[in-house]
């Protein structure tokens, strides 16, 4: 699959066949995850894979919006030290997002949970709390997001999208609005 095509046909997968990634393949998508840039080079970022079912199951009690963790035949946990660097939220999303298109191409599917930055302060460290204790996540590290990845049961129809002469300006800002 070119680039492009890739970008163009990426998915939100939340629903999988039961037939397990292999392991290599699992280890594919965290090595094309470290290509991924990050801010002065720190790579703050580190992964946790489960394939456990117990785990995956649990991951779907994470909050009510991910109970289709728990059909994933494995799921990523993208965490990050804060400490080594100050855009390791960005750096985190970044290396979610190339798993995700990594995912793409090599024909599986994937989507994200938010585990942090949800509408409240505490609801975001139960969340935090929550996944850590699933994968024994030291509390130095924020879990941004966990990545469930397998095989797709359907592909999902595409979104409408904005248009880009509706979200595009010249030079400076302009408001679309009316």
């Amino acid at each position: 699959m070119e680039l492009i095509e890739g970008l163009q046909t990426r998915r939100s997968i939340k629903s999988f066949l039961p037939k397990q990634v292999p392991q290599e393949t699992l280890l594919k998508l965290i090595d094309i995850a470290c290509y991924s840039p990050s801010g002065a080079n720190k790579n703050p970022w580190r992964f946790v894979i489960t394939t456990n079912p117990e785990n995956l199951t649990r991951l779907g009690e994470a909050h009510r919006a991910c109970k289709w963790l728990a059909t994933a035949p494995a799921a990523i946990a993208v965490a990050a030290d804060a400490s080594v660097s100050k855009y390791w939220l960005e750096d985190s999303c970044v290396a979610a997002y190339s798993i995700w298109l990594a995912a793409t191409g090599l024909g599986l599917g994937a989507a994200w949970a938010a585990m942090y930055q949800s509408d409240t302060k505490e609801e975001s460290d139960r969340r935090q709390k929550f996944v850590r204790e699933i994968f024994s996540i030291p509390e130095n590290l924020y879990v941004p997001m966990v990545m469930a990845v397998g095989y797709p049961d359907q592909a999902p129809a595409e979104r409408k999208r904005l248009e880009t002469k509706d979200i595009i300006s010249w030079e400076r800002y302009t408001s679309t609005s009316t």
